[in-house]
C-alpha cells in the first residue's frame, strides 16, 4: 500500500515537472521531502488546536490556486488538463485499499462518503471530447464544477473525520499526518485543485491556454 501511494505520487511530480519544467520538478523534490521530513518527525500529528498541518495545508491551498490562475498550461492543450484528472482512480484505489489493511476510514473511501472516483473515471472520456472539439465549453464547465464539488465533498468528511471539537465522522482520521501520507492532502489533493481551476481559466477564455491534442 505505501509502496503504491509513493509509485502515484513520484509519477504525478513527474508530470508536473513536465508541464512546467525542471524548476517545477526541483521544487516539488524539495517541497515532498520537507513535508515527510516533517511528518516522519511526528510535528504535524493531532494533539492541540489547530491541528498543525493546518498551517501547511492552507497556505498550500492558497499557493495551488494563485498558480493555477497564473501558470502558463497551454503548452499540454485542455485534452491533457482534463485527461490527468484520471489519476483519482489510483488515489480511491489507495484509500479503498488503504480501508481494507485499517489504515484509512471507511467513510474515506467509495464504500463510504467519497464519490470523487467518478471523476477519474469520466476524465479519459472528457478529454478526448474536448480536445477533438467535440464538446460544448459549457459542459466542460459542468463536468468540472461537478468534479470540484466531488473533490470538496471528501475533503469535507476527512476535515470531519479529524480528531478535533469539530468531528463528525467516525473512525477517526490519523493517517493523513503519517509519511509519506501527508502527500495525500498537501500533493495529490492541490493536484486535482490546480486543474479544476486551470480548467475554469480555460473555459473563461484565458489566453495560454488552448485546445490542444490529448494524444
Amino acid at each position: 500500500m505505501t509502496a503504491f501511494f509513493t509509485i502515484l505520487v513520484i509519477l504525478l511530480a513527474a508530470f508536473w515537472a513536465w508541464m512546467f519544467g525542471r524548476r517545477v520538478g526541483i521544487g516539488l523534490a524539495v517541497f515532498l521531502g520537507a513535508t515527510w521530513l516533517m511528518a516522519n518527525a511526528g510535528w504535524l500529528r493531532f494533539g492541540h488546536l489547530p491541528p498543525p498541518i493546518a498551517w501547511l495545508l492552507v497556505p498550500t491551498t492558497i499557493a495551488t490556486v494563485v498558480l493555477a490562475r497564473r501558470m502558463p498550461v497551454g503548452r499540454i492543450g485542455i485534452g491533457w488538463l482534463i485527461g490527468y484528472q484520471s489519476f483519482r482512480i489510483f488515489v480511491e484505489i489507495f484509500l479503498w485499499w488503504g480501508h481494507r489493511e485499517g489504515a484509512v476510514p471507511v467513510q474515506l473511501t467509495w464504500e463510504g462518503r467519497n464519490f470523487d472516483v467518478l471523476t477519474g473515471l469520466t476524465a479519459p472520456l472528457v478529454a478526448w471530447l474536448a480536445a477533438g472539439g467535440k464538446i460544448s465549453t459549457t459542459a466542460i464547465r459542468v463536468w468540472n464544477l461537478a468534479g470540484l464539488a466531488l473533490l470538496v465533498n471528501v475533503v469535507s468528511v476527512a476535515v470531519l473525520s479529524m480528531p478535533t471539537p469539530f468531528q463528525r465522522f467516525h473512525p477517526t482520521n490519523l493517517f493523513v499526518v503519517e509519511a509519506p501520507f501527508v502527500w495525500l492532502p498537501l500533493f495529490l489533493v492541490q493536484s486535482a485543485l490546480f486543474g479544476h481551476v486551470a480548467i475554469f481559466r480555460w473555459a473563461g477564455g484565458v489566453k495560454g491556454l488552448d485546445t490542444g491534442s490529448a494524444a
